[in-house]
Protein backbone atom coordinates (compact mmCIF):
# COMPACT_ATOMS: atom_id res chain seq x y z
CA UNK A 1 0.00 0.00 0.00
CA UNK A 2 1.41 3.39 -0.94
CA UNK A 3 1.88 6.17 1.58
CA UNK A 4 -0.75 8.25 -0.22
CA UNK A 5 -3.48 5.68 0.37
CA UNK A 6 -6.90 6.53 1.73
CA UNK A 7 -9.02 4.39 4.04
CA UNK A 8 -12.68 4.72 4.95
CA UNK A 9 -13.61 3.57 8.47
CA UNK A 10 -17.20 3.15 9.58
CA UNK A 11 -18.58 2.72 13.11
CA UNK A 12 -22.20 3.42 13.95
CA UNK A 13 -22.30 3.30 17.76
CA UNK A 14 -20.11 4.23 20.77
CA UNK A 15 -18.55 0.80 21.25
CA UNK A 16 -17.65 0.59 17.57
CA UNK A 17 -16.30 4.13 17.72
CA UNK A 18 -13.89 3.05 20.48
CA UNK A 19 -12.75 -0.10 18.65
CA UNK A 20 -12.41 1.73 15.33
CA UNK A 21 -10.41 4.52 16.97
CA UNK A 22 -7.85 1.98 18.18
CA UNK A 23 -7.58 0.60 14.63
CA UNK A 24 -6.99 4.10 13.26
CA UNK A 25 -4.39 4.85 15.94
CA UNK A 26 -2.51 1.66 14.98
CA UNK A 27 -2.73 2.56 11.30
CA UNK A 28 -1.38 6.05 11.94
CA UNK A 29 1.60 4.59 13.76
CA UNK A 30 2.42 2.28 10.86
CA UNK A 31 1.45 4.65 8.03
CA UNK A 32 1.76 8.24 9.26
CA UNK A 33 0.65 9.76 5.95
CA UNK A 34 -2.43 7.61 5.40
CA UNK A 35 -5.66 9.58 4.95
CA UNK A 36 -8.58 8.25 7.01
CA UNK A 37 -12.16 9.40 6.55
CA UNK A 38 -14.95 8.04 8.68
CA UNK A 39 -18.51 7.61 9.77
CA UNK A 40 -18.17 7.69 13.54
CA UNK A 41 -17.86 9.75 16.66
CA UNK A 42 -15.50 11.60 19.00
CA UNK A 43 -13.02 8.78 19.55
CA UNK A 44 -12.42 8.27 15.85
CA UNK A 45 -11.95 12.00 15.49
CA UNK A 46 -9.48 12.09 18.39
CA UNK A 47 -7.55 9.22 16.78
CA UNK A 48 -6.92 11.31 13.68
CA UNK A 49 -9.77 10.38 11.35
CA UNK A 50 -11.75 13.02 9.46
CA UNK A 51 -15.32 12.27 10.50
CA UNK A 52 -17.59 13.05 7.55
CA UNK A 53 -20.81 11.86 9.19
CA UNK A 54 -21.44 11.86 12.94
CA UNK A 55 -22.85 8.64 14.34
CA UNK A 56 -24.84 10.53 17.00
CA UNK A 57 -27.29 11.63 14.31
CA UNK A 58 -28.07 8.03 13.42
CA UNK A 59 -28.17 6.27 16.80
CA UNK A 60 -31.48 4.68 17.72
CA UNK A 61 -33.10 2.95 20.68
CA UNK A 62 -36.15 0.79 20.02
CA UNK A 63 -38.09 -0.30 16.96
CA UNK A 64 -40.10 2.89 16.42
CA UNK A 65 -37.06 5.16 16.47
CA UNK A 66 -35.25 2.78 14.11
CA UNK A 67 -38.09 3.15 11.59
CA UNK A 68 -38.04 6.94 12.03
CA UNK A 69 -34.33 7.16 11.20
CA UNK A 70 -34.32 4.60 8.40
CA UNK A 71 -34.48 7.26 5.63
CA UNK A 72 -31.42 9.00 7.11
CA UNK A 73 -29.48 5.72 6.96
CA UNK A 74 -30.43 5.24 3.32
CA UNK A 75 -29.28 8.78 2.50
CA UNK A 76 -25.99 8.08 4.28
CA UNK A 77 -25.57 4.85 2.33
CA UNK A 78 -26.24 6.70 -0.94
CA UNK A 79 -23.48 9.23 -0.17
CA UNK A 80 -21.06 6.49 0.82
CA UNK A 81 -21.88 4.44 -2.30
CA UNK A 82 -21.17 7.48 -4.48
CA UNK A 83 -17.77 7.94 -2.78
CA UNK A 84 -16.97 4.27 -3.35
CA UNK A 85 -17.89 4.51 -7.02
CA UNK A 86 -15.60 7.52 -7.34
CA UNK A 87 -12.79 5.27 -6.02
CA UNK A 88 -11.89 7.67 -3.25
CA UNK A 89 -10.62 4.86 -1.01
CA UNK A 90 -8.17 1.97 -1.20
CA UNK A 91 -9.72 0.06 1.70
CA UNK A 92 -12.98 0.08 3.65
CA UNK A 93 -12.93 -0.94 7.32
CA UNK A 94 -16.31 -1.70 8.87
CA UNK A 95 -16.71 -2.22 12.62
CA UNK A 96 -19.69 -4.19 13.97
CA UNK A 97 -23.12 -2.50 13.29
CA UNK A 98 -24.27 -5.17 10.80
CA UNK A 99 -27.68 -3.74 9.91
CA UNK A 100 -25.99 -0.91 8.02
CA UNK A 101 -22.53 -2.32 7.39
CA UNK A 102 -23.58 -5.39 5.44
CA UNK A 103 -25.10 -3.00 2.90
CA UNK A 104 -22.02 -0.78 2.96
CA UNK A 105 -19.84 -3.85 2.35
CA UNK A 106 -21.88 -4.74 -0.72
CA UNK A 107 -21.52 -1.18 -2.02
CA UNK A 108 -17.73 -1.23 -1.55
CA UNK A 109 -17.37 -4.63 -3.22
CA UNK A 110 -19.47 -3.47 -6.17
CA UNK A 111 -17.00 -0.59 -6.60
CA UNK A 112 -14.03 -2.96 -6.45
CA UNK A 113 -12.76 -1.80 -3.04
CA UNK A 114 -11.53 -4.45 -0.57
CA UNK A 115 -13.47 -4.69 2.69
CA UNK A 116 -12.14 -5.56 6.14
CA UNK A 117 -14.98 -6.29 8.57
CA UNK A 118 -13.89 -6.14 12.22
CA UNK A 119 -16.14 -7.77 14.86
CA UNK A 120 -18.23 -10.21 12.87
CA UNK A 121 -22.02 -10.30 12.90
CA UNK A 122 -23.19 -13.11 15.19
CA UNK A 123 -24.42 -15.28 12.36
CA UNK A 124 -23.69 -18.41 14.35
CA UNK A 125 -26.64 -17.28 16.50
CA UNK A 126 -28.83 -15.84 13.73
CA UNK A 127 -28.55 -18.89 11.50
CA UNK A 128 -25.70 -20.25 9.40
CA UNK A 129 -27.61 -19.63 6.18
CA UNK A 130 -27.10 -15.89 6.63
CA UNK A 131 -23.34 -16.20 6.18
CA UNK A 132 -23.88 -15.72 2.43
CA UNK A 133 -24.45 -12.04 3.20
CA UNK A 134 -20.70 -11.79 3.87
CA UNK A 135 -19.70 -12.59 0.30
CA UNK A 136 -18.81 -8.90 -0.17
CA UNK A 137 -16.25 -9.02 2.66
CA UNK A 138 -12.62 -9.53 1.66
CA UNK A 139 -11.40 -10.35 5.17
CA UNK A 140 -13.30 -10.91 8.41
CA UNK A 141 -11.51 -10.15 11.71
CA UNK A 142 -13.32 -12.11 14.44
CA UNK A 143 -13.02 -11.69 18.21
CA UNK A 144 -14.26 -15.07 19.48
CA UNK A 145 -12.03 -18.14 19.01
CA UNK A 146 -14.68 -20.46 17.53
CA UNK A 147 -15.79 -17.87 14.95
CA UNK A 148 -12.72 -18.35 12.74
CA UNK A 149 -13.51 -22.00 12.04
CA UNK A 150 -17.25 -21.30 11.78
CA UNK A 151 -16.83 -18.71 9.04
CA UNK A 152 -13.97 -20.45 7.23
CA UNK A 153 -16.01 -23.63 6.93
CA UNK A 154 -18.61 -21.54 5.14
CA UNK A 155 -16.21 -19.91 2.69
CA UNK A 156 -15.41 -16.62 4.45
CA UNK A 157 -11.76 -15.60 4.91
CA UNK A 158 -11.80 -15.13 8.68
CA UNK A 159 -8.97 -14.51 11.14
CA UNK A 160 -9.23 -14.61 14.93
CA UNK A 161 -7.59 -11.45 16.31
CA UNK A 162 -8.52 -11.62 20.00
CA UNK A 163 -11.18 -9.80 21.98
CA UNK A 164 -10.61 -6.03 22.47
CA UNK A 165 -11.92 -6.17 26.03
CA UNK A 166 -9.20 -8.58 27.07
CA UNK A 167 -6.67 -5.79 26.83
CA UNK A 168 -9.12 -3.47 28.57
CA UNK A 169 -9.46 -5.94 31.43
CA UNK A 170 -5.70 -5.94 32.01
CA UNK A 171 -5.70 -2.13 32.00
CA UNK A 172 -8.62 -2.09 34.44
CA UNK A 173 -6.86 -4.41 36.88
CA UNK A 174 -3.77 -2.22 36.80
CA UNK A 175 -5.61 1.07 37.42
CA UNK A 176 -8.72 0.36 39.50
CA UNK A 177 -8.84 1.63 43.11
CA UNK A 178 -7.41 -0.66 45.77
CA UNK A 179 -10.83 -0.93 47.39
CA UNK A 180 -12.15 -2.57 44.23
CA UNK A 181 -9.61 -5.35 44.59
CA UNK A 182 -10.19 -5.96 48.28
CA UNK A 183 -12.95 -8.29 49.38
CA UNK A 184 -15.61 -6.69 51.57
CA UNK A 185 -17.80 -9.42 53.09
CA UNK A 186 -21.34 -8.31 53.77
CA UNK A 187 -21.05 -5.04 51.83
CA UNK A 188 -23.33 -4.85 48.75
CA UNK A 189 -21.61 -4.17 45.46
CA UNK A 190 -23.17 -3.32 42.11
CA UNK A 191 -21.93 -3.83 38.57
CA UNK A 192 -23.38 -2.45 35.36
CA UNK A 193 -23.06 -3.72 31.79
CA UNK A 194 -24.61 -0.97 29.68
CA UNK A 195 -24.20 -2.38 26.17
CA UNK A 196 -23.21 -0.30 23.15
CA UNK A 197 -25.61 2.62 23.10
CA UNK A 198 -24.91 5.97 24.74
CA UNK A 199 -28.41 6.22 26.19
CA UNK A 200 -28.15 2.75 27.70
CA UNK A 201 -24.84 3.75 29.27
CA UNK A 202 -26.38 6.91 30.72
CA UNK A 203 -29.28 4.95 32.18
CA UNK A 204 -26.88 2.45 33.66
CA UNK A 205 -24.96 5.27 35.32
CA UNK A 206 -28.12 6.62 36.89
CA UNK A 207 -29.02 3.19 38.27
CA UNK A 208 -25.50 2.71 39.63
CA UNK A 209 -25.64 6.10 41.33
CA UNK A 210 -28.70 4.98 43.26
CA UNK A 211 -26.80 1.86 44.43
CA UNK A 212 -23.20 2.93 45.02
CA UNK A 213 -20.47 0.36 44.75
CA UNK A 214 -18.45 -0.71 47.77
CA UNK A 215 -15.26 0.39 46.04
CA UNK A 216 -16.30 4.05 45.82
CA UNK A 217 -16.76 6.82 48.40
CA UNK A 218 -20.35 7.62 49.46
CA UNK A 219 -22.24 9.41 46.71
CA UNK A 220 -19.95 8.17 43.93
CA UNK A 221 -19.80 5.04 41.83
CA UNK A 222 -16.74 3.05 40.95
CA UNK A 223 -15.89 3.62 37.28
CA UNK A 224 -13.46 1.31 35.60
CA UNK A 225 -10.95 2.71 33.09
CA UNK A 226 -11.97 0.39 30.27
CA UNK A 227 -10.54 1.43 26.95
CA UNK A 228 -11.23 -1.09 24.24
CA UNK A 229 -8.42 -1.74 21.77
CA UNK A 230 -8.28 -4.25 18.92
CA UNK A 231 -5.51 -6.80 18.76
CA UNK A 232 -2.50 -5.94 16.65
CA UNK A 233 -3.19 -9.03 14.57
CA UNK A 234 -5.98 -7.49 12.50
CA UNK A 235 -5.02 -8.66 9.00
CA UNK A 236 -4.71 -5.37 7.12
CA UNK A 237 -1.91 -6.62 4.89
CA UNK A 238 -3.93 -9.61 3.78
CA UNK A 239 -6.83 -7.32 2.91
CA UNK A 240 -4.90 -4.89 0.76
Amino acid sequence: MSRASAIYVSAGEPSGDAHAAAVVAALKRRLPDVRVEAFGGPRLEAAGATVLDRMERYSVVGFVEALWKLPAHFRLLARVRAAFRARRYDLVVLVDYPGYHLRAAAAAAAAGIPVLYYIAPQMWAWGASRVRRLTSVTRLAVILPFEEAFFRERGVAATFVGHPLRTARRRHRATRPAACSASSPGVPRSVCFPGAGRRRSAGCGRRSARRPSACAPPGRTCRSSWRARPAAAIPLRATL
